[in-house]
C-alpha cells in the first residue's frame, strides 16, 4: 500500500459520539479501541513518516501524554520539554525520567536541538503564567506547530494559531508500583516501578468540534485517551472552571484536600458559585445556554469525585512556586469590574492568596535564626 498522511487517515475514520452535557458520558468499547489503535499503527507502520510530537511543559500531565503517545506506537519522535535549567530540578524529576527512559520519550530542557522545525502536534501543558513565555521561545527558535493543543486551568485569551483548547477532568500523580520480574520470585524480590494514577480516567478530555479538534481527538483515541470533539465544549469549560474555581484557591486558605473543601468550608465554596453564575452569564451566555437544570450537583458532585486529591493550585502553593491566579478567581474579579457588578467574595479570595502568597516567599527568604547569615 503506498504512504498516506496521518491527517487523512484520521479524518475518515468516522468519531465517536459521547454525551457530554451533565454529569454522564458513555463508557467506551475497549476492544473497538484496541481495534483501531491497531489498525492506526499498521497504517503508520507503511508511512514514510510518523506524526511528530513535542510536549511543553514537564509535569504531570506532559510526561503522562508524552509517554503515552511513545508507548502506544501511534506516533513518532515524542520530545518532552521541561523547565529550563536555570529553575532548577524539580523532586518530580525522577519520576520523569524513569518513565521517559521506559517509554523512549526525548527529554530535554532546551530547543537547541529542535531550532526550524515542524512538529505535527505541539501539546502545551503549563502554568497559564508561563504561557506567553512559552510561545515566545517556541518563536525564538523557530518553531512552528501545524497544531497546537492547549491544556490549562482557568480562561485564558488566544496565543496560538490553529490552537485546540482542551477540558481535561483528570487528576495526576506520580506513583511507585511493584512489579515482579518473573513469577517465581519471591515478594522482597520485587522491583519498582514509576507509573501516573489517574483519577477519573473513564472521563474523555473535550475540545471543540472543529477540524483540528477532530484530528486531535481520534490520535488521542487511537493512543489509549478517551477524547472527544464535542458541539458542547462551550459547557465543558465552564463547568470546569467552576469546580477549579470554588476549589483551587480556597483549599490553599483552607489548608485541605477536595473532601475537606466540601466538609469544612461549603458555605464559601456556595457564595463563590453564585458570584460565578453572576458575572460569567453575559461573557459566556453560549456556555450558559447548555447549563443542565442539575448544574449546582453537576459542579459539587465532580468536585466530590477528586476525594483526597489536593488541588493542582494548592500543591503549587505548598512547592513555593507561583500561581494561576488571573486565569481562576481573578479572571472573574476582572469579569465583575468591567461590568461593574460585584464579587466580594472572589476579590477576598484573590487578597488572602496573595497574602499568604507574601509571607510564604518572605519566609522562604528568611534564614533561620541557627543558619549562618
Amino acid at each position: 500500500a503506498g504512504s498516506r498522511p496521518l491527517a487523512r487517515e484520521l479524518a475518515r475514520r468516522p468519531s465517536r459520539a459521547y454525551q457530554t452535557r451533565g454529569r454522564h458520558a458513555e463508557r467506551r468499547c475497549h476492544s473497538c479501541v484496541a481495534s483501531r489503535r491497531a489498525s492506526l499503527c499498521d497504517t503508520l507502520d507503511d508511512m514514510a513518516s510518523a506524526p511528530s510530537v513535542l510536549v511543553v511543559g514537564g509535569g504531570r500531565v506532559g510526561t503522562y501524554v508524552a509517554c503515552k503517545f511513545k508507548s502506544a506506537g501511534t506516533t513518532g519522535e515524542v520530545v518532552l520539554k521541561g523547565s529550563p535549567a536555570s529553575r532548577g530540578v524539580s523532586s518530580l524529576q525522577p519520576f520523569v525520567d524513569a518513565m521517559c527512559a521506559e517509554t523512549g520519550v526525548t527529554f530535554v530542557r532546551d530547543y537547541e536541538a529542535h531550532r526550524d522545525r515542524v512538529f505535527d502536534f505541539v501539546f502545551v501543558s503549563v502554568k497559564t503564567y508561563d504561557l506567553p513565555s512559552v510561545k515566545a521561545e517556541l518563536d525564538a527558535h523557530g518553531i512552528t506547530p501545524k497544531t497546537a493543543i492547549l491544556v490549562h486551568n482557568g480562561i485564558v485569551g488566544p496565543l496560538f494559531a490553529n490552537a485546540v483548547r482542551v477540558v481535561i477532568p483528570q487528576s495526576y500523580d506520580f506513583v511507585e508500583e511493584a512489579v515482579e520480574e518473573a513469577e517465581t520470585q519471591l515478594a522482597s524480590q520485587k522491583k519498582k516501578r514509576i507509573t501516573i494514577h489517574v483519577k477519573n480516567e473513564e472521563k474523555p478530555w473535550v475540545m471543540p468540534d472543529t477540524d483540528a479538534a477532530r484530528l486531535v481527538a481520534r490520535l488521542l483515541e487511537a493512543s489509549d485517551m478517551r477524547a472527544v470533539a464535542d458541539p458542547a465544549f462551550p459547557y465543558g469549560l465552564i463547568r470546569k472552571f467552576f469546580i477549579n474555581g470554588v476549589a483551587n484557591l480556597l483549599a490553599i486558605v483552607g489548608d485541605c484536600d477536595c473532601n475537606g473543601l466540601l466538609k469544612n468550608h461549603r458555605e464559601r465554596m456556595e457564595r463563590l458559585y453564585e458570584e460565578f453564575v453572576l458575572v460569567l452569564a453575559a461573557p459566556h451566555a453560549d456556555a450558559f445556554a447548555m447549563l443542565p437544570p442539575d448544574f449546582h450537583s453537576v459542579v459539587f458532585d465532580g468536585l466530590a469525585s477528586y476525594g483526597e486529591h489536593f488541588p493542582s493550585t494548592k500543591m503549587d502553593f505548598d512547592a513555593g512556586r507561583a500561581l494561576e491566579v488571573d486565569s481562576l478567581n481573578g479572571y472573574v474579579v476582572a469579569q465583575a469590574r468591567r461590568q461593574g457588578v460585584p464579587a466580594p467574595e472572589n476579590e477576598k479570595l484573590v487578597d488572602e492568596v496573595a497574602k499568604m502568597v507574601r509571607a510564604r516567599d518572605v519566609a522562604r527568604a528568611t534564614p533561620a535564626r541557627d543558619e549562618p547569615r
